[in-house]
This record gives structure tokens, sequence and C-alpha cells, in this order.
């Protein structure tokens, strides 16, 4: 499905099996240094209007850095 609708480039099979794997397991952040074929603002809008016009909750796609957290610092 990301595939034929080209929410994830032809050639990124592997990115596209691991968002459909996360999202099928209810993962709730999926992390990735991958900006090009999987966090960037265009992609992340496709894959989660995909996933969700599926019946399954998005994993929120954001590199590590994006996710955060609390820190003491």
């Amino acid at each position: 499905m990301l595939l034929a609708e080209k929410a994830v480039l032809k050639g990124s099979e592997e990115d596209a099996l691991h968002i459909g794997i996360a999202a099928a397991q209810g993962v709730d952040f999926l992390l990735t240094w991958n900006f090009r074929h999987i966090n960037n603002a265009e992609t992340k809008a496709a894959i989660t209007r995909l996933i969700e016009s599926a019946g399954y909750a998005a994993p929120q796609l954001c590199s590590p850095e994006e996710l955060g957290g609390m820190s003491d610092d």
C-alpha cells in the first residue's frame, strides 16, 4: 500500500515494510534518520493518511533528536 500509493518511493521497500510492521504492532514512535524517504513533512503526511485509512494508528515518525524527552540538564 505505501509503495503502490507512492507514499514511500520505489526502491525503499525495506522502509515501507518497517513502517507497516510498526503500524501493525501498535508502535507509538518509529525513530529514523531517513529524512529523504520517511521523516519529512510530505512523506509523513502521506504515510499517516494511508495507514489510518487502513484502520491502523500511524506511529509518530521522528528522529531520535525530535523525540527528545524530559531532561534534567
